[in-house]
């Protein structure tokens, strides 16, 4: 029997079982009986939305994260929301980004800038198993950002006894084994600030002098209200211009940065790479031809809370853990914890 005379019910079953939403629309583009069987008024949103469980799930941590808002403290569970077209906008938006996060992992975590040089000898890519683990990491790390990470909870308030409670009351209701997962995806998110976003002023001078040579260093290109200019920098106006001081000076720095959600982090990281190629917009505003006063400048316009103030996460998934009798530990490869 021909693929295409098989009954309905064997197609729509078909449908369900397909892991990307662009396969189910590549289906039903096939011939006109699929395409009924896809668009159907009754039976499209919840093949859809079955596709994005294959490919973004889990859905219910994504639409935790879809649905959050001030008029409800993020630890209440929520009823599950109806299927529409909006929301899976929504959870295609953020299941994007946590899938940028899982194929980034294995360069992060199997580096060859870590104590051990073989880890990137070991370095593969994630089973989807561990997708699916490094996925709800990113969700529940972007929620938490979005709760607690604001300008309601500023930096006097961070040992307030309130304050702690409502920041632990949402990670007691994930286990031990999945807090161990969102410090390790969070330590994959400091690696990256720390060598791409805000690297200090001794990793810039090796980049550049490892890229350009011993005696030379880099052309920028400057593109400011259409106009583009090439210039030369000295070393003394790149430290200025692209370092972020020493270690100490960085790693305030970088616990400021990590207030920032998975998704600013992506895109920050994003516009460093394309200011390598080209010109490019940061939350719609043109590169200066200095990442440092780009990344600066998009900070300055999240408020005056976030300055001086950093992340909290990592101390409430301590103080969670210690009230549970469990040892401290740093989470390092929870997510590929059996591969």
């Amino acid at each position: 029997m021909s693929f295409y005379d098989l009954p309905t019910e064997i197609h729509e079953q078909i449908s369900h079982s397909l892991s990307s939403i662009q396969d189910v629309l590549s289906l039903g583009l096939t011939c006109h009986r699929l395409h009924g069987v896809v668009t159907r008024p009754v039976k499209r949103l919840p093949i859809l939305f079955s596709a994005a469980e294959h490919a973004f799930g889990p859905l219910s941590s994504a639409m935790a994260l879809c649905t959050h808002n001030s008029a409800q403290p993020p630890h209440i569970p929520r009823p599950s929301p109806p299927e529409s077209f909006p929301l899976l906008r929504q959870l295609l938006h953020v299941g994007s980004v946590a899938n940028a996060w899982a194929d980034l992992y294995p360069f992060i975590h199997w580096s060859s800038t870590t104590d051990n040089p073989e880890d990137s000898a070991s370095r593969r890519l994630l089973t989807e198993r561990e997708r699916y683990r490094a996925r709800r990491a990113c969700y529940r790390i972007w929620l938490y950002a979005l709760a607690y990470h604001q300008s309601s909870f500023p930096r006097h308030s961070r040992y307030h006894v309130g304050s702690m409670g409502l920041r632990a009351s949402l990670l007691r209701a994930w286990t031990t084994v999945e807090l161990k997962e969102i410090q390790d995806l969070q330590g994959i998110m400091r690696k990256l600030v720390e060598l791409h976003i805000c690297p200090t002023t001794t990793t810039v001078i090796r980049h550049y002098k490892d890229r350009y040579g011993e005696d030379s260093m880099p052309a920028f290109n400057s593109h400011i209200r259409g106009q583009s200019k090439s210039y030369r920098v000295t070393q003394q106006q790149l430290e200025y211009w692209d370092g972020w001081g020493d270690s100490i000076h960085q790693y305030y720095v970088v616990e400021d940065m990590l207030k920032l959600h998975p998704g600013q982090i992506m895109e920050l990281y994003n516009f460093v790479n394309r200011c390598e190629t080209g010109p490019a917009f940061l939350d719609g505003v043109p590169s200066t031809g200095s990442n440092k006063m780009d990344v600066e400048s998009y900070v300055d316009r999240l408020g005056e809370w976030f300055e001086t103030n950093g992340q909290t996460l990592g101390e409430t998934v301590k103080l969670v853990e210690s009230e549970r009798g469990n040892e401290e530990t740093d989470g390092v490869g929870a997510i590929v914890a059996d591969g």
